[in-house]
């Protein structure tokens, strides 16, 4: 059954024109997009532990330039994956990154907090329509039993993206005012080769031959077929990415309040609690396609929600002690997240739909997710002036809990579910 299974695939890629070698290469083309966008995103935290004091920012201003990127991806993870689904994959990924790289080096001369703001609406536009359309395309160019992994492997560059913009950031911070726009351009110059090699990506052969001609198809075959699918990946990833852009966005801000550190060695310290994300995802990598999608997600979202919970309570109750266990729940919030439902909430919907409406369900996901960051990094920065650090994070641990539930009751298992999947691309979660 297995060998049977295994060859209908090759046979349908044969079929298809996809070469496994130049599927490689395209993920890794792929990959490269998702690096530079999440390095962006923890770039500008960094910006943001010194731009308080260079400009004299008011918090509320101070959140709207974290928030700005994540306003931009909600429009930019919608209107791309529709796009990609009405017009084609290629030239949605090559136009994102040319947009990328000119607001984002206009982002690193901004004059002031206005201008920052705007830009940052544009990168966060481009980005979100990045990710909208990468992953469906990933969904349509790897075989059925590898591509969870394969897709996982390629999210590892989401983690070394941070981690590398964490060490950038500690690294100009200490030079002097303006290396807060070393950190923001170091994005734009490390986008030209992607940029220059994206022209070798090669459009989905899955979606041309099954594209629905006018939106209107596209909304009323997602209607009919996918309604459940849409509202639970919407949901799983908004209550996830409440927590995790907000932690990702204030980590340098908050360890910079814990530890009583500046901001060079706010963003070391960034970096290290971060680190832990890469042997997690690592065991994702390895367990994905063993114990399933599902298994996956209610481990992280269980580690990530007592995690935050405990750290909450610590903050609030126990403010001045106990400082290295606050750390070490920090490591491990990050931890659980990475090992799990950072992954798969942007897997399972790139699995989940067919390939003629693939890229406007992911981007309704997305857009739910970005949406969900916007609503952590507002609730945290408007939270703790009034309740403190504890009272933020016990914000983000409740939506934790939220999604833990959400998986729990509407997740179903997943494991090797490709087998049972003959007649299309499609996979239910």
């Amino acid at each position: 059954m297995g060998d049977e299974i295994m060859s209908e695939e090759l046979n349908y890629q044969a079929a298809n024109g996809i070469n496994n070698r130049d599927s490689r290469t395209q993920m890794i083309i792929l990959g490269s997009g998702i690096f530079i966008a999440t390095f962006d995103l923890a770039a500008i935290s960094i910006a943001m532990l010194v731009l308080k004091g260079i400009w004299h920012l008011s918090p509320i201003t101070v959140t709207l330039i974290g928030a700005a990127a994540l306003i931009g991806a909600i429009f930019g993870g919608f209107l791309g994956g529709l796009l990609a689904d009405k017009f084609g994959r290629k030239g949605i990924l090559f136009l994102d990154f040319v947009g990328y790289f000119f607001a984002s080096s206009l982002s690193a001369i901004s004059p002031n907090a206005y201008w920052l703001i705007f830009f940052r609406l544009i990168v966060g536009f481009v980005i979100g329509a990045d990710f909208a359309v990468s992953f469906p395309l990933m969904a349509e160019i790897r075989p059925r039993k590898t591509r969870g992994r394969d897709m996982a492997m390629v999210m590892m560059t989401a983690n070394f993206g941070m981690v590398l913009a964490y060490g950038i950031g500690g690294f100009f911070l200490g030079i002097n005012n303006n290396g807060w726009r070393y950190v923001l351009v170091s994005g734009a110059v490390l986008s030209i080769p992607i940029l220059i090699i994206r022209s070798r990506i090669k459009e989905s052969e899955s979606w041309k031959e099954k594209r629905h001609h006018t939106i209107g198809n596209i909304f009323r075959y997602l209607r009919q077929n996918h309604t459940g699918d849409v509202i639970f990946s919407s949901v799983a990833w908004f209550s996830y990415q409440v927590g995790d852009q907000g932690l990702s966005i204030f980590l340098p801000i908050l360890l910079s309040s814990l530890l009583f550190i500046g901001p060079s060695d706010a963003s070391y310290s960034s970096l290290i609690i971060k680190s832990v994300t890469i042997p997690a995802a690592i065991i994702t990598v390895l367990l994905i396609e063993r114990i399933g999608r599902r298994s996956l997600q209610l481990w992280g979202f269980l580690g990530r929600t007592l995690s935050l919970f405990f750290l909450a309570f610590m903050l609030i109750m126990l403010p001045d002690t106990f400082l290295y266990a606050k750390v070490l729940f920090l490591f491990t919030a990050f931890f659980f997240g990475a090992m799990g439902p950072d992954k798969t909430i942007v897997i399972a919907p790139s699995e989940k739909f067919d390939s003629s409406v693939r890229g406007t369900g992911e981007g309704i996901s997305e857009a739910s997710g970005r949406f969900g960051g916007l609503i952590g990094i507002l609730g945290y920065g408007l939270l703790t002036p009034f309740l403190g650090d504890g009272g933020g994070i016990m914000f983000f641990a409740i939506f934790a809990m939220i999604g833990l539930i959400a998986t729990l009751v509407f997740m179903t298992k997943d494991r090797n579910e490709y087998r049972n999947s003959k007649k299309s691309d499609r996979r239910t979660l």
